[in-house]
């Protein structure tokens, strides 16, 4: 994955968590604290200057009460479809197995 195609991608979740946060009514001190993450690191991820882990992107869409594919998703972005079928399959992978979780997790770290 490229840097700017990886840069997009974070805007985009962060964006997207900042929508839904503000939508339910979170302030960033209660989602951080119902995350188990600091402030900075929240706000970091809804600026697109950092990632999350499969983890946290699970907790987050359980938190904010939305899909993940909805957290990652871009109005504007031609590869939707495919972050979509891709964030599905994530998702099967955390369901059918916790060792499978630590895997995904370890390549999405060695992605970014």
């Amino acid at each position: 994955m490229g840097d700017e195609m990886k840069n997009s991608i974070c805007v985009t979740l962060g964006n997207n968590i900042k929508k839904y946060r503000k939508l339910r009514g979170f302030t960033q001190e209660k989602l951080a604290e119902e995350l188990g993450v600091e402030i900075k690191s929240l706000s970091l991820i809804e600026t697109g200057n950092c990632f999350v882990s499969a983890k946290t992107l699970n907790k987050l869409s359980q938190t904010l009460n939305v899909s993940p594919s909805d957290l990652l998703e871009d109005a504007n972005c031609s590869n939707c479809e495919r972050l979509y079928q891709d964030a599905q399959k994530a998702l099967e992978l955390l369901k059918e197995n916790p060792a499978k979780l630590k895997a995904l997790n370890y390549i999405l770290n060695g992605l970014l």
